[in-house]
């Protein structure tokens, strides 16, 4: 099983994960998805592929970063990033350095919701998926700033039965989804 980090931040403007990756000694390569940004770290080993030809994330060294985005006009989803190379520590030290150098960054900032907490301040505005997951949720000062300005948020994998759920609850909150 791969390693998994979310995270909370502005959708619009320069995300804060981003820089962080590109400030490695050996910054790994960005390659855009219509859902995401997969970051190939062409340094620590070459790709594997799947029978389809695509890249094979479990024996590759890469990871998946999904950004914030903006859904129904006032909900953001939760930022993501997958490591999906298994097992980790043990066939890919390199890439296994990077993400625990990065869950020690990422764990500098507020940790607004874990499963493994019986107090989670910040749960009212945390909707859909995002509780049914074991990663924690750390946010930024931009989405600290979100919190504070009444933002709702859901996981990023989140449909739109789960988003048309949502906006009614919303709708008798006085937000109105689009």
């Amino acid at each position: 099983m791969g390693s998994t980090y979310r995270f909370i931040s502005a959708p619009r403007g320069y995300p804060e994960v981003l820089p962080w990756f590109r400030e490695l000694k050996n910054p790994p390569r960005e390659v855009m998805t219509d859902r995401s940004t997969v970051l190939l770290f062409e340094d620590l080993g070459p790709l594997r592929y799947a029978d389809d030809g695509t890249v094979d994330g479990k024996s590759s060294q890469v990871a998946s970063l999904f950004l914030p985005t903006v859904r129904r006009g006032v909900v953001w989803t939760v930022g993501e990033l997958h490591f999906l190379a298994t097992p980790l520590r043990k066939l890919y030290p390199g890439l296994h350095r990077i993400a625990s150098e990065f869950s020690k960054w990422l764990e500098d900032h507020e940790c607004v919701f874990s499963n493994k907490r019986s107090e989670n301040p910040y749960n009212y505005y945390l909707e859909g998926s995002i509780r049914n997951h074991d990663a924690p949720v750390f946010a930024f000062d931009s989405g600290m700033n979100a919190f504070l300005c009444g933002r709702y948020f859901v996981g990023e994998a989140d449909n739109e039965v789960v988003l048309d759920k949502l906006c009614k609850q919303l709708r008798l909150r006085g937000i109105n989804c689009v």
